[in-house]
């Protein structure tokens, strides 16, 4: 059994048709703890905690069927917010049946929130993503926001359900959620996944580029070159980051 990597995501084979996905994030220090550095509702971060490693996994044509939490707070009361928090974001992507389970920190006292979360997700092999077929126009979906601003514009963030609109479009190649490194970065990692060179549209050494977008409020879009046109006039309203060429 050969475990492989694809980006943040690690790929084990369960057959000779079907593989498991696991991806993972975590948070600290936002919260409501003596020393956490932005004061917000654990649920909160809990939620968008989660929000990482679903979108990684929905954006890579996986199906979640397990979720981990891993607090390192007592149960109650900060635990119970963060377990909360997880069941409404599992709620709002539409998971809600999906197994729970973790564990808490009841032995030391704790002065800041520290949430870590793991996703299992299937995939048949036949729909593994297929890269460097085309050269890729790559479009910004969302605007990169960052602890308090999240919470401020909460209700404008991009829905799962508009990814998955997403992966079903047949010129739509490839799906990369944007957080800390960047719109720039990220650009530059889907270059690389595809073998192809970035052609700048936009100036990606602007900081609206190279700033964190948090817990992926922004989505990068990489469509077939050939078809930016239409893809375009579809969403007029997001911006053309760049096109990525052999």
């Amino acid at each position: 059994m050969t475990t492989t990597q694809f980006r943040d995501l690690s790929l084990i084979p369960l057959t000779a048709t079907e593989a498991l996905v696991i991806a993972c994030d975590s948070s600290a220090g936002i919260g409501e703890k003596q020393a956490d550095v932005v004061a917000i509702d654990p649920a909160i971060t809990a939620a968008y905690s989660l929000r990482v490693p679903l979108l990684e996994l929905l954006c890579f044509g996986a199906t979640p069927v397990a979720i981990t939490d891993t607090i390192g707070n007592e149960l109650h009361p900060t635990g119970e917010r963060i377990i909360s928090g997880i069941r409404s974001e599992m709620q709002r992507a539409g998971l809600a049946d999906l197994p729970l389970n973790g564990s808490t920190e009841d032995n030391m006292a704790t002065l800041t929130t520290s949430i870590g979360v793991t996703v299992v997700a299937r995939i048949e092999t036949a729909k593994l993503p297929v890269v460097g077929r085309h050269e890729l126009a790559v479009f910004q979906m969302g605007t990169p926001y960052v602890a308090d601003q999240v919470v401020a514009h909460l209700d404008s963030i991009f829905s799962y359900d508009a990814v998955r609109q997403l992966v079903q479009r047949d010129d739509v190649v490839d799906l990369l959620p944007v957080g800390s490194k960047g719109v720039a970065n990220e650009t530059a990692q889907m270059a690389q996944t595809h073998g192809l060179n970035v052609e700048a549209i936009v100036d990606l050494t602007d900081e609206a580029f190279t700033q964190s977008a948090g817990p992926a409020t922004v989505l990068l879009v990489g469509v077939r070159a050939d078809q930016a046109t239409q893809f375009q006039a579809a969403y007029p309203d997001w911006i053309r980051v760049a096109t990525l060429r052999r």
